[in-house]
């Protein structure tokens, strides 16, 4: 199952159970301490080192002193914290799974895709979001790391920033990047986003558009590099050539889809074809478009990217270029594995998830500007 990070109890070396009543101040009431691995012992009638032994579920316990030490941890409520297992070289079976925003269903969905592979392999997913700030990825990294996880699963803000590489660095265990490339993982998987947004830009040039505004974030992050070199690659295939102001790559969220589609749409050269390339920009696009009253497909065309609910019950149903989210967290998760299990990494490992253009009915075919008129035209034929 997934858990959240909020659980900082993890950190503690005592437990959650109840030993003994302690007294505070005259007159209150007594309140119950935590329960110890001393209590257990004591408990049991063993050792501390036989409860250990216990714990690490070694053979050379006997059967009826497993039963009293278990009996114990049950009658107490006693649990061994991750950092004291991680001394003792018990494996914790939990996996890390860092990403930049809780809001975004994308993330949802690679989840849960992680997590239905590590739970067949008896594994539990943490999960953090960072909010895409770097600071926070770097503690969470740090965290992961004091928390034994065996494994991290994780997408970063930017690829560049100094202090995340130094983290990633420093962890020892295996690591598996989604939709970003680092120096610093041990495998990657990715949708293959340079396919899909060539084949989403060439259908629009084959149109006759020839000013295509691109809304997109990720200037620092593989994606965002991949989907802006497909979009040059496809006008230079056409030959068209591009207008920079028609590039907007700040960022993902729907306040900055709604910001630069007015002025994308307010420029004396307006784009006559938008790709809005991020799973919360349509939110913010529509309505822009509307309130610029532009019709679409009349005025505007429109193609999205990461498929979605509000993509099909549009009126008209916007185009997209659609992967599976689930197979991106379900396939790192399985590369995961496959580290954990050889007990080597492997090292550059690259997986990439098909995408597919969808076309609704968000594009029209527009006609190449009329031939100026010539002037015996203009003065009606004199």
């Amino acid at each position: 199952m997934a858990r959240g990070i909020a659980a900082d109890d993890m950190t503690t070396g005592t437990a959650t159970g109840v030993a003994a009543d302690t007294t505070t101040a005259a007159g209150e009431a007594p309140t119950r301490r935590r329960a110890t691995v001393k209590d257990v012992a004591r408990e049991a009638g063993v050792s501390i080192g036989t409860v250990s032994r216990v714990i690490r579920q070694e053979s050379s316990v006997t059967a009826d002193i497993r039963e009293k030490v278990e009996a114990a941890i049950l009658r107490l409520g006693w649990q061994p914290s991750m950092a004291a297992q991680s001394m003792r070289g018990v494996r914790s079976r939990t996996i890390g799974f860092i990403f930049a925003d809780i809001r975004n269903p994308l993330y949802a969905e690679m989840v849960k895709g992680a997590e239905d592979l590590l739970s067949e392999h008896g594994y539990m997913l943490i999960v953090a979001s960072s909010d895409g700030r770097p600071e926070r990825e770097q503690a969470l990294i740090d965290r992961f790391s004091r928390w034994n996880v065996e494994g991290l699963l994780f997408s970063i803000e930017d690829e560049s920033h100094p202090q995340v590489a130094r983290a990633l660095a420093r962890v020892d265990f295996p690591k598996v990047m989604i939709e970003r490339a680092h120096d610093n993982a041990d495998a990657r998987v990715c949708a293959d986003h340079y396919r899909g947004t060539l084949h989403a830009a060439e259908y629009l040039l084959d149109l006759g558009h020839r000013r295509i505004g691109l809304i997109s974030g990720g200037r620092r992050t593989w994606v965002g590099r991949s989907r802006l070199q497909a979009y040059r690659d496809a006008h230079a295939s056409r030959g068209v050539p591009i207008d920079q102001r028609l590039l907007r790559l700040d960022s993902f969220s729907q306040s900055y889809g709604f910001r630069e589609t007015q002025l994308l749409l307010g420029l004396d050269e307006p784009p006559s074809a938008i790709l809005a390339l991020g799973m919360r920009l349509l939110a913010g696009v529509l309505p822009a478009v509307r309130s610029r009253r532009c019709v679409i497909p009349r005025d505007l065309s429109l193609v999205v990217s990461n498929d979605s609910e509000l993509a099909q019950l549009a009126t008209p149903a916007i185009s997209a270029i659609r992967y599976d989210p689930y197979a991106l967290g379900r396939e790192a998760a399985q590369l995961l594995m496959k580290n954990l299990g050889h007990g080597e990494r492997l090292s550059g490992t690259r997986l990439e998830i098909p995408t597919e253009f969808v076309m609704r009915e968000s594009c029209a075919r527009i006609a190449p500007n009329p031939p100026a008129a010539r002037p015996d035209e203009q003065q009606g034929g004199r």
